[in-house]
């Protein structure tokens, strides 16, 4: 259902930028602003709990869901840089920034003690820490960049 909801903001919100690059239309724009983060945000959330409906599943190996973590971040990386380039939009970018700066700052505290695959964890979780952070850094950067074109 969030997946739904994402892909449904993300036609409206094309649309809606595409009309705004093809004129100087500042109400629609204003309008566009919190269509656009709403987008941004359930982009990341159905990220976010795809990954935390399988981690509750005790029969997913540890190496599958640090693959889907991994993958996670990057996806949202790509979403957030290729969707804020190439639809003109920093709101959305700032807001996948917003997400993965999130998602590094609680990936220590997620990982749980005293399981046999604790070390394994912790390792995992410092890499995807450092990929969301890159990965917040570059939609930052396509935002920014975007703003000042």
């Amino acid at each position: 259902m969030l997946a739904g909801t994402a892909t449904s903001l993300g036609l409206v919100h094309s649309a809606g930028a595409a009309v705004v690059a093809s004129s100087d239309a500042t109400l629609l724009t204003q309008l566009l602003l919190p269509l656009t983060m709403h987008f941004g945000w359930t982009s990341a959330a159905t990220l976010v709990n795809l990954n935390g409906s399988l981690a509750s599943d005790r029969s997913v190996s540890v190496t599958k869901l640090i693959a889907l973590g991994n993958s996670s971040a990057l996806l949202a990386t790509g979403l957030g840089v290729g969707l804020t380039l190439s639809q003109a939009s920093p709101a959305y970018g700032l807001t996948l920034a917003w997400a993965l700066a999130a998602c590094a700052n609680g990936l220590t505290k997620r990982v749980p003690s005293k399981t046999s695959e604790e070390g394994k964890l912790k390792k995992a979780a410092a890499v995807q820490k450092i990929l969301c952070q890159a990965g917040s850094f570059l939609c930052a950067a396509a935002a920014m960049y975007t703003g000042f074109m």
